[in-house]
């Protein structure tokens, strides 16, 4: 009898999974049985990776259909510059911003900066015909319905570390100006303030920093190491190795703020 009520208890379990599995992403039984069935039944886990990657994972044939890539095309017309065949931010016809308007998605936002990755984007402000076609197919969304939906989704994509570093590198390369090399200060504070904001401790710290200093640009390496940084080393810079190879700027950074942590009230107490 005992364990025929655990089977029965871990059947109810499973289908109250499967069913929030459906209601998150919008997704049918078969694709969501299969998703969480691969990721041993973590729905947190399963929901990630169907974000990350939803045609792997997809199994519901009814599910596949209903994405037409003709209504994309149709979707992409309505807001294409009529000279040009992208979406763009051109003053006298700002389809990208009706655009996200319409998908309820705000420019300045993190989110806008995800579904820019997801669709590929190359160039800031810019959203070619293959970028916009592609991309919705990826993301199973083929209206301005759907695309509301994924658009209220879009942190799940991003939080496996694994996913929001690829989605932190891509943001460098998004945020520079066409052509060059390193990231200009002022885009890198602006893009640093919005991805980096509630996963660094020491953001505010470290804008503050950058702002004061006279330098031209940042390079992807700097850049880059900030993630690790600010993901690995503690706030009172405790388990900063001094040896270890990171950056100028960022050594730098580290004997700026030292003297400006509270550590004299810190010696004290312990002392005490």
């Amino acid at each position: 009898m005992m364990n025929f009520q655990s089977k029965k208890s871990g059947s109810v379990s499973k289908d109250r999974m499967i069913a929030k599995f459906m209601q998150l992403t919008a997704t049918g039984e078969k694709t969501a049985n299969f998703c969480l069935s691969v990721h041993g039944w973590k729905l947190d886990e399963a929901c990630d990776y169907y974000f990350s990657n939803p045609e792997k994972y997809a199994r519901d044939h009814k599910h596949q259909i209903l994405v037409d890539r003709k209504k994309i095309q149709h979707l992409f017309d309505r807001y294409r510059d009529p000279s040009l065949d992208v979406i763009s931010v051109d003053p006298n016809h700002d389809g990208l911003l009706r655009f996200f308007q319409e998908i309820q998605l705000d420019v300045y936002s993190v989110h806008a900066l995800i579904f820019s990755w997801r669709l590929g984007v190359a160039v800031q402000g810019t959203i070619t015909r293959e970028e916009f076609s592609n991309g919705l197919m990826a993301l199973g969304c083929d209206s301005v319905d759907k695309l509301k939906t994924r658009v209220s989704q879009l942190d799940n994509d991003i939080r496996q570390p694994a996913k929001f570093k690829e989605f932190y590198g891509y943001t460098f390369t998004f945020a520079k100006d066409a052509g060059a090399k390193n990231l200009g200060i002022e885009d890198a504070l602006r893009t640093w303030k919005v991805v980096l904001a509630g996963r660094f401790p020491l953001l505010d710290e470290w804008c503050t920093f950058v702002a004061q200093h006279d330098r031209r640009s940042i390079t992807r390496d700097t850049w880059n190491l900030l993630l690790d940084f600010a993901l690995t080393i503690n706030s009172d810079l405790a388990n900063y190795d001094d040896e270890g190879a990171w950056p100028i700027l960022i050594d730098e950074f580290v004997d700026w703020l030292r003297p400006r942590l509270p550590s004299s009230a810190t010696t004290t107490t312990s002392m005490s």
